[in-house]
């Protein structure tokens, strides 16, 4: 599979989940929706995600407008207590994984 076709099929499987969680939110049966899904599609895009910035070295947004307050912080709560880490815990690794500053991190940023 060429990076272009992965590109093309990750654009696509994103704009599936869109649209399914959209759905499914609208008609009112997240009840229906089996926990361990969510597990899944959490831990799959989570790996994703460390993943890209790991390899690229840059921090990518890691949701977009839509996401309230709210929702990222009960996800990111549960991430923490998934692994029974504490605020202390995220101090140490929020600056760890800060983004890269310097003469080119607004270039990057632009990028």
């Amino acid at each position: 599979m060429s990076p272009s076709d992965a590109h093309a099929e990750f654009g696509e499987l994103g704009r599936a989940l869109h649209e399914r969680t959209a759905a499914t939110l609208a008609a009112g049966q997240i009840a229906r929706v089996a926990p361990q899904d969510v597990t899944v599609l959490l831990s799959e895009a989570v790996r994703l995600y460390a993943a890209v910035v790991e390899e690229t070295e840059r921090e990518i947004p890691p949701i977009d407008a839509s996401i309230s307050t709210t929702e990222a912080m009960v996800v990111a709560c549960a991430l923490l207590r998934a692994h029974r880490l504490n605020p202390f815990d995220l101090a140490l690794w929020f600056s760890r994984t800060a983004p890269r500053s310097g003469p080119h991190a607004s270039e990057d940023s632009e990028a």
